[in-house]
């Protein structure tokens, strides 16, 4: 699959997980996300039928979803980000920290982490959690890892209600 992919030039696509396998009683179906932004997608399409043909593979038929390969890229590195963030802060008990989620969507990256709190902290604790977002955004290897996109980072109480909202 992968050296299909990469021949068409689609070398970075093919690093993501694009194709899986479904058993069914007789023979097998090959399952396989297409970037929605390849213009080759029927030759790739053929040319793995030739290499299922050729390696005599008990396949009898391919399914082909396509997907938005910018935002999947996207969807991945705030999936990393939101769990940096998240276990750097997670072992220090003023933050309360319970649970982390993200999602992307129209290309906004939204990550919240809810905290066990019922009333906001001090003001020194938010300024710190601040303070510890910001540093870790303007690290190198962060800033390569958010591109262009943008975001919006948020700290929830219990009942859901935002006490710190970082947005670019």
């Amino acid at each position: 699959m992968k050296g299909v992919f990469a021949s068409y030039g689609y070398a970075e696509e093919a690093d993501y997980e694009l194709a899986g396998l479904k058993k069914t009683w007789f023979s097998n179906i090959v399952l396989i996300d297409m970037p929605d932004h390849i213009q080759e997608s029927s030759k790739i399409i053929a040319d793995i039928e030739k290499e299922i043909d050729s390696q005599n593979l008990d396949v009898k038929d391919i399914e082909v979803n396509t997907f938005n390969f910018e935002h999947r890229q996207q969807d991945n590195r705030w999936a990393y980000i939101a769990s940096d963030i998240y276990d750097g802060m997670a072992g220090k008990s003023t933050y309360q920290l319970t649970e982390v989620s993200y999602k992307v969507k129209k290309g906004h990256s939204y990550v919240s982490f809810k905290t066990d709190s019922d009333k906001p902290p001090s003001e020194e604790i938010v300024q710190e959690i601040e303070l510890a977002i910001q540093k870790y955004l303007t690290l190198p290897e962060t800033k390569e890892l958010i591109k262009n996109d943008n975001y919006t980072i948020q700290f929830l109480l219990k009942n859901e209600k935002s006490f710190v909202k970082i947005t670019n």
